[in-house]
């Protein structure tokens, strides 16, 4: 028996939901709550307009993106903590200082930015992160290069 077309793109890309999730919330009852969300959102937006097969991954990103983003709006005046729970912390004490050191800097980049540092960081080239965020690749370059410049910044302050 085949499965219904929605669970397949939402099986399919469980790793970007994930990935936005985890850019977007820090502690595991917040993801899990946003990825509620994105998969409610998601279902909506399915009954209404069933996206064309060579754009449903897009489509996916999009409409999970922008409900984290409303998400956020939502949550912001809510303060939010930067448990060690919500990260992969490495054994060795010199390299969890600096993962929870970065992860802190990182958590205090603008939602876009964040957001596109994630996808980065996930193993997404600039080409794949340009077509999800309908960016050209250059535009994409040159913002991962900011982002960057930025973190490296916000470390020597």
């Amino acid at each position: 028996m085949d499965q219904h077309p929605y669970i397949e793109l939402i099986e399919r890309h469980q790793a970007a939901i994930g990935a936005i999730c985890r850019s977007f919330c820090f502690v595991a009852e917040d993801r899990e709550d946003l990825r509620q969300d994105i998969l409610l959102r998601l279902w909506q937006g399915w009954k209404s307009r069933q996206p064309a097969k060579g754009t449903s991954f897009t489509w996916l990103y999009r409409v999970a993106l922008n409900t984290a983003i409303d998400w956020r709006r939502r949550r912001q005046r809510q303060p939010e903590s930067v448990p060690l729970d919500g990260f992969d912390i490495p054994d060795d004490p010199y390299l969890r200082e600096q993962s929870t050191h970065l992860n802190a800097l990182i958590a205090q980049l603008p939602d876009a930015d964040r957001s596109m540092l994630q996808l980065y960081l996930d193993g997404f080239s600039s080409t794949e992160i340009a077509t999800l965020t309908g960016m050209s690749v250059t535009n994409v370059t040159t913002r991962l290069s900011r982002i960057k410049d930025k973190l490296r910044k916000m470390d020597t302050q």
